[in-house]
């Protein structure tokens, strides 16, 4: 797990202060950086030259502009045209000096408006495009020169497009009102930025790349400065099923109650997920639908059972959602998965006010805006997806012990359980476009059931739900065709990988 902040400008401060360091020595450590990940770049692939290889490298008005100048100057000895573009005039102290020290070596300026009489040069092999235009302090909507000149490096795709610290155009929640840099890789200087993963930025970062500013990532990230704001997981952040005694039975892994509504077919990979990441018993209740299932079936909730999963093809007007509501209001000791049509349910508000913990909420953006407005948040689709990271916080700080997953292409899996620190939210960037199909969510949801009937902590069993999806649709053979069964049997081969048993 890797930590994640809303604005590091606090942090260069404190580094500044406390390790002495000057703004020059950071921007030296930042071109140094870039320029590390630029040389394996500048060769041209087939081996041999026609043209001169070259660097573009543009440049904004601020310290991330500084970057760029000093990093044109460090190429200054190599064997490369390189070329500055202005895209806006230096302000800062930094980038003045550093522009400065740029044209002593000799680089090449431009402005925006030279920038197509460039590119159509026929004597230079532009083979590296450096984004150093806007950092992470940015907001609003990008001034229109620098729009333009974004819009046409992005169609240059035999360069390769680095970023510093972010793709110009995203804000501090990885929003844009505007074109992005699109980059093949950010290299993010200091710590991990939460504009780096959001929906919107996951189509532009490309790879992401954590630099040093001249002292350790533990000196620069101090806590007691600033405290992150959320926690990557990484892959390894998952914990499958294992289990280690013999001498056990289908009761010892718990009973995992699945409900189907008008649409049975996602209950039933709702239970089929449940079974597969070791529920030991799963009984998908019918609502006194009789329907041939694989599964043991009834007509109300199972006693016996100890996690509920309930709203996957439910209906929004199904007569039987008030009986469930209740039986889990009468029930406050059973964990229940709350996924799709139940979510609509202003009633859902009942539930996270009865009990303490257990929940856990699988809402798709949609889904989050019904459930935000039925808890009292009165927000748009627009602002939900634009503000998904504050309202997940907002959300779970209003009930506490609740484990919210956001679904997106970046995956926010937040709780609050103490009343003294904020909400804790766990970001997971690791899925691919392989999961954008109809039964994905309905496997997240019993995947996490699956879990909980094992006496899994909510949280981790959210966490362990998610990365099981994201690292299956890795192994998709293809961007499209993933199917949910495709994706059952990559995760029930989990496991074999894991020595750590939970149950």
């Amino acid at each position: 797990m890797q930590k994640i902040f809303s604005d590091t400008r606090v942090l260069d401060k404190c580094a500044r202060e406390k390790f002495s360091l000057t703004e020059d020595i950071m921007i030296e450590n930042a071109a140094s950086e870039l320029e590390r990940a630029l040389i394996p770049h500048e060769k041209n692939p087939s081996g041999f030259y026609i043209n001169r290889a070259a660097v573009l490298i543009l440049t904004g008005p601020g310290n991330n502009g500084a970057d760029g100048f000093a990093l044109a100057r460090r190429l200054a000895g190599h064997e490369l045209a390189v070329t500055v573009c202005e895209v806006c005039e230096a302000s800062s102290a930094m980038c003045v000096l550093e522009k400065q020290r740029a044209l002593l070596a000799g680089i090449q300026i431009i402005s925006a408006y030279d920038l197509d009489d460039y590119i159509e040069e026929k004597s230079v092999d532009l083979r590296v495009v450096v984004d150093c235009i806007f950092g992470s302090g940015f907001h609003g909507s990008l001034p229109a020169e620098a729009a333009a000149v974004i819009t046409e490096v992005n169609k240059n795709t035999d360069a390769y497009r680095i970023a510093c610290d972010i793709p110009s155009g995203l804000d501090m929640y990885g929003n844009s009102t505007s074109v992005v840099f699109s980059a093949d890789e950010t290299v993010t200087m200091g710590a991990l930025k939460l504009s780096l993963f959001s929906d919107t930025a996951k189509d532009f970062c490309g790879k992401i790349t954590l630099a040093s500013v001249g002292i350790t990532r533990q000196n620069y990230e101090q806590e007691l400065v600033l405290p992150s704001c959320a926690i990557l997981l990484d892959t390894g952040d998952a914990h499958f099923p294992f289990r280690q005694k013999q001498n056990v039975h289908k009761g010892n892994f718990g009973h995992a109650a699945v409900v189907c509504g008008e649409k049975s077919g996602a209950a039933m990979l709702c239970a089929k997920a449940a079974s597969v990441f070791g529920a030991g018993l799963v009984t998908v209740v019918n609502g006194g639908v009789r329907t041939p299932y694989s599964f043991m079936d009834q007509d109300t909730i199972p006693s016996k059972a100890n996690v509920v999963a309930l709203g996957m093809g439910l209906g929004h007007a199904n007569s039987c959602t008030d009986e469930y509501i209740e039986f889990l209001l009468r029930h406050e000791q059973i964990a229940c998965v709350l996924d799709a049509d139940i979510l609509y349910s202003p009633r859902v508000n009942e539930i996270l006010k009865s009990r303490p913990h257990g929940v856990v909420l699988t809402p798709h953006p949609k889904e989050l805006c019904a459930l935000l407005n039925n808890s009292g948040f009165e927000v748009t689709f627009e602002e939900t997806v634009a503000k998904r990271f504050e309202l997940t916080r907002a959300f779970c700080c209003k009930f506490p012990g609740a484990v919210l997953v956001a679904k997106g292409a970046c995956v926010y899996i937040a709780r609050k359980t103490d009343e003294k620190k904020e909400c804790t939210v766990y970001v997971n960037p690791h899925g691919t476009q392989a999961l954008a199909k109809g039964g994905s969510g309905d496997l997240l949801a019993g995947l996490t059931a699956g879990l909980l009937a094992q006496k899994y902590d909510p949280a981790e069993a959210a966490c362990t739900a998610s990365l099981a999806l994201a690292l299956a649709s890795q192994k998709a053979p293809s961007t499209y065709s993933l199917t949910p069964e495709k994706i059952l049997d990559i995760a029930g081969r989990f496991e074999s990988a894991n020595s750590d048993a939970k149950v």
